[in-house]
C-alpha cells in the first residue's frame, strides 16, 4: 500500500447531523482538490451506514462528525471498520480534539481534525485515508490493522459469552430491558422507584459484565444471546 495516492479521483461521503455544517463541509471538500468527488452527504447515521455497506455507494473516504446527537461518530466508525477496511475514515469535530482522540483511534479512524482547520488539514488527511493510512506519526491505526483488531476483540467477546454467559442481576436486566423498549432514563428511574444515578450504576455494572463499551453495545449483546 502506498503512503499517498496518485492523481486518481477519491470518492467521499460526508456525515454530519447539522445540515448547515454538512453542506459547508461537503462543498468545501469538493473544492479542496480536483481529485475529491463528494458522492453523497447525509445527516442520517443510518443512511451513511447503508451507503458505506453498499458497493455502488461505498466511498473511498468517509468524513464524519464526532458528535451526532443520539449516537457518536465513534460508534459509526467502529461499525464500519468491523465490516471493512476498504473505507478510510476522517473524523472532524468542533470541540477539543482531546475529548475524542482516544475514541476515534479505538474506533478505527485514520485521523481526527478540528473543523476550523479543515481547509489546511483535510486534503492531506483524505489522501492518506484513501489508502487506509493515517498521517505519519499521528498515532492513528491503518484501516487494515484496525479492522483486524476490532474483529479479533469481537470474536474473543463472542467466545467468552458462549462459554460463560455473564449473570446479570434482576435489576440490571430490568434496566436494560426498559432501555431496549425505548424508555428514557427518567422514565426508568420513576418506574423502578430509584434515582437516575442508580440507573446509570446498573448500566455500568452490566456493561462491565458484558465487556461492552457502552449501553448500546450492551443491548446488542443482550439481544444476540437472549439475556433479557
Amino acid at each position: 500500500m502506498n503512503d499517498m495516492p496518485g492523481s486518481q479521483t477519491i470518492s467521499i461521503g460526508v456525515l454530519d447531523n447539522d445540515s448547515l455544517a454538512l453542506n459547508a463541509i461537503a462543498m468545501m471538500t469538493s473544492r479542496l482538490s480536483p481529485q475529491f468527488h463528494v458522492i453523497w452527504s447525509t445527516t442520517s447515521p443510518a443512511v451513511a451506514l447503508q451507503r458505506c455497506m453498499t458497493h455502488v455507494t461505498q466511498p473511498d473516504v468517509l468524513v464524519i462528525d464526532m458528535a451526532l446527537g443520539g449516537i457518536t461518530g465513534a460508534d459509526i466508525c467502529k461499525r464500519i471498520r468491523r465490516r471493512t477496511p476498504a473505507i478510510g475514515m476522517v473524523c472532524v469535530t468542533s470541540y477539543d480534539l482531546d475529548l475524542y482522540r482516544r475514541d476515534a483511534i479505538e474506533a478505527g479512524a485514520q485521523c481526527l481534525i478540528a473543523k476550523d482547520g479543515i481547509v489546511k488539514e483535510l486534503p492531506q488527511a483524505i489522501r492518506y485515508a484513501a489508502q487506509g493510512n493515517p498521517i505519519l506519526g499521528s498515532g492513528f491505526p491503518t484501516a487494515q490493522d484496525a479492522n483486524r483488531k476490532l474483529n479479533d476483540a469481537h470474536a474473543a467477546g463472542d467466545r467468552l459469552l458462549e462459554s460463560d454467559k455473564p449473570s446479570l442481576s434482576s435489576r440490571e436486566r430490568d434496566v436494560l430491558r426498559l432501555y431496549a423498549r425505548g424508555s428514557s432514563t427518567d422514565e426508568i428511574a420513576a418506574l423502578l422507584n430509584v434515582g437516575k444515578g442508580s440507573v446509570f450504576t446498573y448500566v455500568n455494572r452490566a456493561c462491565r459484565k458484558l465487556h461492552a463499551a457502552n449501553r448500546k453495545e450492551a443491548l446488542s449483546i443482550c439481544a444476540r444471546y437472549d439475556l433479557l
